[in-house]
């Protein structure tokens, strides 16, 4: 896999919980996960070494922010897990 320059959108225009389709990353490499339009809502980067069975990795965010890995796992989604308000993208560079 070779890193991108251009960030995926995973999440576009959410206004429910749900996680997006998972991406294959370079694991061990960086990436970064961008999220905005969190009014009140709960979004989670999770990866997955299997792309079945995936855990969160660094902080879930409660508004619009970035999580930041230094290492990678092989797969990589955006999950919300909690919603009341809010249109919510997340988009990650890898």
């Amino acid at each position: 896999m070779a890193s991108l320059t251009t960030p995926i959108t995973l999440l576009s225009s959410v206004t429910a919980t749900g996680a997006s389709k998972a991406v294959q990353v370079d694991a061990g490499l960086p990436a970064i996960l961008h999220v905005t339009g969190i009014t009140t809502a709960t979004v989670a980067l999770q990866g997955s070494l299997d792309g079945t069975t995936f855990s969160t990795v660094g902080t879930a965010l409660t508004a619009d922010g970035f999580v930041t890995l230094a290492n990678a796992p092989k797969y990589l989604r955006a999950n919300c897990t909690a919603y009341t308000s809010g249109t919510i993208i997340a988009k990650i560079l890898y």
